[in-house]
């Protein structure tokens, strides 16, 4: 994705939305901070943008993170995510391990490198016998 110049000229677009979903995008963009509805549909554009060249693109330079929430107390699960961990050294840059209770934990895995290679990553971790919930999110570099 190119990356847009300041000096860079913008087009004035054109159209219809229904009343109550432009109201909700509204409300969430002033939530998040947003001064004027142009920026908050810049990102959310870019962001569309990105997330399909991702998905159409395993060789894309990624950074990201996943989130693993899982049961620790199911056998061998932290062993395991070790293991997996140790197979894609190339694309974890760091992970941050928080105990939540006497059960659950949660990993805050940092990665970079090839999306196809972080897919993979991700696929096994999703398979261990444990894990509650998984998500990520990438940029493209």
């Amino acid at each position: 994705m190119a990356k847009r110049s300041q000096h860079e000229k913008v087009s004035r677009v054109s159209f219809s939305i229904q009343p109550k979903l432009l109201k909700d995008f509204d409300d969430v963009w002033s939530l998040l901070g947003y001064e004027e509805r142009s920026k908050a549909l810049q990102n959310v554009i870019r962001g569309t943008i990105g997330d399909q060249e991702l998905k159409s693109d395993a060789e894309s330079v990624v950074v990201g993170g996943i989130l693993l929430l899982y049961d620790h107390s199911k056998r061998e699960i932290d062993h395991d995510i070790t293991e997996i961990g140790h197979d894609y050294i190339s694309v974890i840059a760091s992970t941050t391990h928080v105990h939540l209770d006497k059960d659950r934990c949660l990993d805050i895995t940092t990665v970079r490198g090839r999306y196809g290679d972080i897919l993979e990553l991700e696929r096994g971790l999703r398979k261990l016998d444990g894990v509650e919930q998984l998500k990520s999110a990438y940029f493209v570099m």
